[in-house]
């Protein structure tokens, strides 16, 4: 617009301002100025935001904004603050429009239904020099994806004259209202014209479903204005009764999101010529436990000759027991008619009109019969009467909540902290990567180191899995136990004969095996294979209880190590990703085990011995047999002397019974005690073989399952491995970045929280 021409209508306004009858008739010729003049600051009552402004002081002023500020933080729209504001509600056409514009003196539409789609939140806070007046509007886009763009720029501006930032602001309001509306929804081809906004799209065939007009988005405005008293308040979209059901059950949704905040002062607006019980308000209130701490205004009193004048005076007396007593009292405003809203009637004049008809006119006569008229309240009429009501009661309820509201910031702070520190740092760069997950590799080798050396977590509980020493310790004293004492499959023959008598002794079996094994040997040789069958067969079942053993030591790695897991990474997806990784490498150690413990029990077959014990051990046998024969013989000596003439002789029987025994000596006695000698040497060779070769050296050892999780491991992975591997998911980046944005705001909030408090004391 040409300076020339906005000056021009700007000395027409001031003209109005100073009742100048010879200011043109505006509103004909200029709709810009109709509604310009309306709000501009000659015409807004600065003595009543006076009144206001000293109702508060400057600290409950800058206490409202610091509230207003915490409010509008959107990283900390989902916290449950309960912050206090002033929230708007009412079913739809109650006049709830003309009350917010008229408390707030600010250009929002009044007529038609671009009213009622959306949350609108209105700040309007002081401006004192050098701030300059000034506005910005925006558009909050809740309940949608991030990649949704905002049918509506952000906009803001500031002049040095409030006449021309009225002027924007009227303007980017209408164009946010008009961008916010559902028209851009409609399918191709079809014009607004076409549609019904109850029944929907018109068609020949089935009746329509309606089009849902309202939306979870929120305007936001905020004003900075001089000699204006510090004011904030949110108007939600009417309750609807009619209309597509997606629109009813939001605009429940919407109002119940903001009435349930406890410390929300709830503005009810009701129209005189309905019926209150009707009023869907009535019963969301009621279910949300919100009556105390809700003011109800009556609209259209303009319309008295019409409505139920007993029920409005009663709403108005508010007494105490009362069907419908609010605590916070009843209010009765007269909003502008159609026609003053047309004509461009001043806010002033407004205000005016309203003082002259509570004071008499069609509301003097409405009452003059009704005798409870004098018990009503006058600073329960007007509009500004209310303001100064809401203004009181919220600044008493910020001053009284603050320091809740502090504290309430201060835990969520931590708690957010908590969150974030136990998520880890983050993962995105592959350094970061390799740093993270080399921490938990740190912490798990430590793990290990103390479940090797038996610096064990859990003392007090031996039965722990992390206590892997202990248990392998454990596992190895029952092996060798059981290898000494129930290893075997003949026992040991220390006389000179089979204590069974079914002949299933070991001599028997001895004998029975030199007899099946004769080759072509010399007659009397022992066979070629015989010790190595006997060694195989007396040993068979080595395998059985050694895999027995070394299934229980792998159990128990298993568990240490899934504990250990655990332990170091508290990330279950995070700890199966990196388990999953080295499955394979685990999988081969511990066949690597299985081919160890295998050639130890092939070496089974290779049956000398270099042991200097082994002849002991014959030895050990042998002596008792022959010196059972040379008492043997002493006794038949000495028999033979008491009856025999020639007792030095020895007689046939006696070098007989010498013969058998050499010959037996030499088929089974030489080879049991020898049998005997072997296995005293092979099984503690045998059980050393497998604790320290299978156990120590493959299970344990430093390419064991519990060594595989190491530095080398870490910082050979490609990039792509690492990210795949432990780079966060979008849900953890996701949860990341909304805790980092919500701390952030909350850290703002408590600052600000804090200058208050500070600034009270």
């Amino acid at each position: 617009m040409p300076w020339r021409h906005w000056h021009e209508i700007r000395e027409q306004v001031l003209a109005l301002s100073l009742g100048n009858d010879s200011a043109p008739n505006l509103q004909k010729t200029n709709s810009w100025v109709t509604r310009n003049k309306l709000l501009s600051p000659e015409f807004n009552d600065n003595k009543d935001e006076a009144e206001l402004g000293n109702l508060m002081g400057d600290d409950g002023e800058k206490l409202l904004a610091v509230v207003d500020d915490i409010r509008k933080i959107d990283s900390l729209r989902n916290e449950e603050l309960h912050i206090p504001q002033i929230v708007v509600v009412g079913d739809t056409s109650t006049g709830k429009s003309s009350v917010l514009q008229a408390l707030t003196r600010l250009p929002f539409p009044v007529a038609g239904e671009l009213c009622t789609r959306f949350v609108t939140e209105t700040t309007i806070r002081r401006c004192s020099p050098p701030e300059r007046p000034g506005y910005n509007v925006e558009v909050k886009m809740d309940g949608s994806s991030p990649s949704q763009a905002a049918p509506f720029l952000p906009k803001s501006f500031e002049s040095d004259e409030w006449v021309e930032v009225f002027q924007h602001l009227r303007e980017d309001i209408d164009d946010a209202f008009k961008k916010m509306s559902p028209d851009p929804l409609l399918p191709s081809g079809i014009s607004k014209k076409e549609v019904h906004p109850r029944l929907g799209i018109s068609s020949t065939g089935p009746r329509p479903l309606p089009i849902p007009q309202l939306q979870k988005h929120r305007l936001q405005i905020t004003v900075r204005k001089p000699n204006q008293a510090h004011f904030s308040i949110v108007d939600i979209p009417g309750l609807i009764s009619n209309g597509a059901t997606v629109d009813i059950q939001l605009s429940i949704e919407l109002a119940r999101q903001y009435i349930k905040n406890e410390q929300a002062i709830v503005l009810a607006i009701t129209p005189a010529d309905v019926v209150i019980v009707n009023q869907k308000w009535l019963n969301l209130v009621t279910e949300e436990h919100a009556l105390d701490r809700t003011i109800g205004v009556i609209t259209k009193t303009d319309k008295i000759e019409e409505m139920n004048h007993e029920s409005t005076f009663n709403l108005l007396r508010n007494r105490v027991g009362s069907e419908y007593h609010l605590k916070l009292g009843w209010f009765a405003v007269r909003n502008r008619s159609p026609k003053e809203i047309i004509d461009g009637e001043l806010f002033e004049e407004r205000d005016r009109k309203e003082d002259v008809f509570f004071g008499g006119g069609k509301w003097k006569e409405a009452t003059s019969s009704f005798p409870a008229w004098d018990s009503i309240d006058p600073k329960v009429l007007g509009i500004q009467r209310l303001k100064r009501t809401l203004q009181g009661y919220l600044y008493k309820q910020v001053k009284e909540n603050l320091p809740g509201l502090r504290n309430k910031i201060r835990s969520l702070e931590v708690e957010y902290n908590t969150r974030i520190q136990s998520m880890g740092f983050p993962r995105e760069k592959p350094r970061d990567q390799r740093v993270y997950l080399s921490e938990i590799q740190t912490m798990y080798e430590a793990e290990v180191e103390r479940s090797l050396n038996g610096d064990y977590r859990f003392v007090d509980n031996p039965k722990h899995p992390s206590r892997l020493r202990y248990h392998v310790k454990t596992f190895n004293d029952a092996f060798e136990s059981a290898m000494k004492h129930n290893a075997i499959k003949y026992h040991w023959q220390v006389n000179d004969q089979d204590d069974e008598a079914d002949g299933a002794g070991i001599l028997n079996w001895i004998n029975n095996t030199w007899d099946a094994h004769r080759g072509s040997e010399p007659r009397h040789d022992a066979p070629r294979s015989l010790k190595k069958e006997l060694v195989k067969q007396q040993t068979e079942s080595w395998e059985t209880k050694t895999k027995l053993y070394i299934q229980q030591v792998e159990e128990a790695i298993k568990a240490c190590n899934n504990d250990l897991f655990r332990f170091a990474c508290e990330n279950d997806d995070l700890r199966l990703k990196i388990r999953e990784k080295l499955e394979a490498r685990e999988t081969r150690a511990f066949e690597d085990a299985k081919a160890e413990l295998h050639n130890i029990l092939k070496d089974r077959d290779y049956i000398d011995s270099w042991n200097p014990q082994l002849q002991f051990f014959i030895d050990e046998c042998q002596y008792p047999r022959i010196e059972r024969q040379v008492k043997l013989q002493l006794a038949e000596q000495k028999k033979a002397a008491a009856t025999e003439a020639n007792p030095s002789e020895a007689s046939p029987d006696q070098v007989s019974a010498r013969a058998l025994f050499y010959s037996n000596n030499k088929k089974v006695y030489e080879v049991h005690d020898w049998l005997y000698a072997y296995w005293k040497v092979a099984y503690p060779r045998f059980v050393d073989n497998v604790i320290i070769q299978v156990v120590e050296r493959h299970l344990l050892g430093p390419n064991g399952p519990l060594k595989l999780f190491n530095r080398n491991w870490i910082f050979d992975l490609e990039d792509d491995e690492l990210d795949e591997l432990v780079g966060e998911n979008e849900v953890t980046r996701a949860e990341r970045k909304e805790l980092k944005e919500r701390l952030a705001g909350l850290k703002n909030a408590l600052e600000k929280a804090d200058t208050a408090l500070r600034s009270r004391t």
